[in-house]
């Protein structure tokens, strides 16, 4: 089946491994599932709904009350972030847009890029973009700068308003399950903000070209080169038995937790 949403998990995969991105979107075969990549999930869920439930003014106390991990999650970012559980931050610049789940598309070629903003706060001349992680490693401002989802989600927000690339921002939460027992300093939640500007904007309509002109080649070869084995990443991948890449599936136990611009947003 051809491609016609591109996102930016699609986008990645596109730029690590045309033949994954071929197996995953194109095959739709499934990936072995690993049972701590799907706790992580289902934490993840849990606090997605609940901070959606929260910005459409819905009562947490019965969700909360049965989940207690979930509830301490919450009081730590309320304590970290009291600004942003409170008032609007900057009563001169009054929000015309507040909305979680928030999904946006934009025509580009054959394709259609999709983004879905965990929360999206407009006002008449800025907006800002807030995402959430659930899990304990943070990577560098750097890393996150040059992820797809970065890059993506203030793309199609720049294109799709008439707001200066300068005065868009992405802000990441990361807010992590709490441990069992005493508290460590990796379960406080943290926040990492990445700005944006024209030349980024522009830079990323250049690779944005680069890529789905690559894209339409493939297709229209039907053929979806592998990565580089020397890179290292078949020794994650879960296809690298499928590929001839290993003599036994890959260890699960040796998977990281992937990176973010490959996990595309499901809004819940």
């Amino acid at each position: 089946m051809p491609l016609v949403t591109l996102t930016q998990g699609q986008l990645k995969l596109l730029e690590l491994c045309p033949r994954r991105l071929q197996y995953t979107h194109l095959d739709q075969l499934a990936a072995p599932e690993d049972p701590a990549m799907l706790e992580r999930q289902r934490w993840g869920t849990r606090f997605h709904l609940a901070m959606q439930q929260r910005e459409m003014g819905l009562p947490l106390e019965p969700l909360l009350d049965q989940d207690p991990e979930l509830a301490a999650a919450i009081q730590a970012l309320e304590e970290q972030s009291p600004d942003w559980f409170g008032p609007e931050s900057n009563p001169t610049e009054p929000e015309i847009l507040r909305q979680s789940e928030h999904r946006r598309s934009l025509a580009w070629g054959a394709y259609e890029l999709t983004v879905v903003y965990d929360l999206l706060r407009l006002t008449p001349h800025s907006g800002h973009i807030i995402d959430w992680k659930t899990y304990r490693q943070r990577p560098k401002k750097t890393q996150l700068s040059q992820d797809w989802q970065t890059r993506l989600y203030l793309y199609v927000l720049a294109e799709t308003t008439d707001l200066d690339p300068a005065h868009l921002s992405m802000t990441y939460w990361f807010v992590p399950p709490p441990s069992a027992g005493k508290p460590k300093a990796a379960d406080r939640p943290g926040a990492v903000t990445i700005t944006y500007s024209s030349h980024k904007h522009r830079t990323t309509a250049r690779d944005l070209r680069r890529l789905s002109h690559y894209l339409d080649d493939l297709l229209v070869a039907k053929e979806f080169p592998k990565v580089d084995a020397a890179l290292g990443h078949c020794l994650r991948c879960p296809f690298a038995l499928r590929c001839q890449r290993a003599d036994a599936p890959a260890d699960p136990l040796l998977s990281p937790i992937p990176a973010i611009e490959t996990i595309d947003e499901i809004p819940v």
